[in-house]
């Protein structure tokens, strides 16, 4: 078949869409804030479970973290998920806005719950526990 042109084109068949040419949306100025943080970026309608997330070291928060941008939610709110380093602390930051975290614990060996001398027990003491950690009064 031979190319189409402005001055010539088929109607498409199917599932095809008409037109010449894809169309993608333009990066907002918080899409290329998130793309120069060298971490990865989830995009999509949701996520499962944050701790199997892909996180890469980050430098401005001082430990592995990942961006979350939610379908629908582009332009309105910005989320992330870091993982603070064992035994050590994220790098201080002041926000301009009042940021809510959700702090995701993972419990297992150091604090169990029932015995690990057989699989139920080890069972319940691996889980994760979440909960919404309230702002620090502004000082």
């Amino acid at each position: 078949m031979h190319d189409v042109t402005t001055e010539h084109w088929h109607e498409p068949k199917g599932f095809k869409n008409a037109g010449y040419g894809a169309w993608k949306r333009p990066n907002t100025p918080y899409d290329d804030f998130m793309e120069s943080q060298g971490i990865p970026i989830y995009r999509g309608i949701g996520v499962k479970r944050v701790q199997d997330m892909p996180m890469k070291p980050w430098a401005r928060m001082g430990g592995k973290g990942t961006f979350i941008q939610l379908f629908g939610t582009e332009g309105k709110w910005g989320c992330y998920v870091v993982e603070v380093p064992p035994r050590g602390a994220l790098n201080a930051e002041r926000h301009m806005y009042e940021e809510i975290m959700v702090v995701v614990e993972g419990r297992g060996a150091r604090e169990p719950v029932a015995s690990n001398n057989d699989n139920t027990g080890r069972a319940k003491n691996r889980r994760v526990e979440i909960y919404v950690a309230e702002p620090a009064p502004r000082t």
